[in-house]
């Protein structure tokens, strides 16, 4: 059974999920997914295709999400976390040069 993905109405240009570049499409359920479990209804929302950037689409992968709001307030927590990661690792850094020298 092909499931039959529909492209969600939104500006293609930009990341649905954080309004960078959009450089790919991303199946908001991810298809090895679909093609497990063949004969589920899976609700409209969750067959979309949207426009995604890399960095967005790597973080997302092939998890399942309840709904497209799901996936995106994953995506933008993690982006979130990820920002502040490499902030306090540039901060321990400067620390160690400094300590250094």
């Amino acid at each position: 059974n092909e499931y039959k993905y529909t492209y969600l109405s939104c500006d293609s240009s930009k990341c649905y999920y954080c309004l960078a570049p959009a450089k790919a499409i991303d199946h908001v359920l991810p298809v090895s997914l679909a093609r497990l479990l063949p004969y589920f209804e899976f609700p409209p929302d969750l067959l979309q295709l949207v426009p995604c950037c890399t960095s967005c689409n790597s973080i997302a992968r092939d998890r399942f999400f309840i709904s497209l709001s799901a996936k995106k307030r994953f995506i933008v927590a993690r982006r979130h976390e990820l920002q502040i990661r490499a902030q306090y690792a540039a901060v321990i850094d400067k620390l160690e040069r400094l300590l250094e020298g």
